[in-house]
């Protein structure tokens, strides 16, 4: 009876000795080896280094993306100091070749401002370039700026213009929220 203890002892210490070898064991598993860090993101310390115009835990989505869309609301125009009525608008933001990089439709009333806005996404803003109005021999007629700032699901889109010759100004602001149903354009 005593040797059935001893050796159930030596056996039950034996796999006590070897499950805490086992489960301690000093080697540690690189963490960078199961992410999978997409768009060329670099993995450092088990997380993502994304490169520039990609976000999200494995760099998988563009930072552009949560933007693209349709967005209902209405815009406001001042024109050397004279405030026109406030009109409903559409503005739609577009994706264009490249993670960061976007294109505006704006429509207000009637008028359709369209395919001549590229933009690059930074943070919740949008800074477009300028927009530069010629006529048919070329001569510049007006500069329009266009910028865009995002809180949540609410877009501001602010929007210059210059008329060259007089230099007189008009500002607009539109603000919307995202998603409305696809309009007319």
């Amino acid at each position: 009876m005593k040797t059935i203890k001893s050796i159930l002892f030596s056996a039950i210490g034996f796999f006590a000795i070897a499950a805490s070898v086992v489960g301690f064991s000093s080697c540690e598993q690189d963490s960078c080896t199961v992410l999978l860090c997409k768009n060329q993101g670099k993995c450092e310390d088990g997380v993502c280094q994304c490169p520039a115009g990609y976000e999200g835990s494995e760099c998988e989505t563009t930072v552009a993306s949560k933007y693209i869309g349709k967005y209902g609301g209405t815009t406001r125009c001042n024109y050397n100091n004279m405030l026109f009525p406030i009109v409903p608008d559409t503005v739609e933001i577009t994706p264009l070749a490249g993670p960061d990089k976007v294109g505006m439709k704006i429509r207000a009333g009637n008028t359709v401002l369209d395919g001549d806005f590229y933009g690059t996404v930074q943070g919740n803003t949008i800074v477009f370039e300028t927009l530069i109005s010629r006529d048919s021999q070329g001569t510049e007629l007006a500069r329009i700026d266009a910028f865009v700032k995002f809180d949540g699901n609410l877009i501001n889109v602010f929007l210059q213009t210059i008329n060259v010759t007089t230099q007189e100004k008009q500002a607009c602001s539109f603000i919307g929220k995202f998603h409305v149903p696809d309009p007319e354009f």
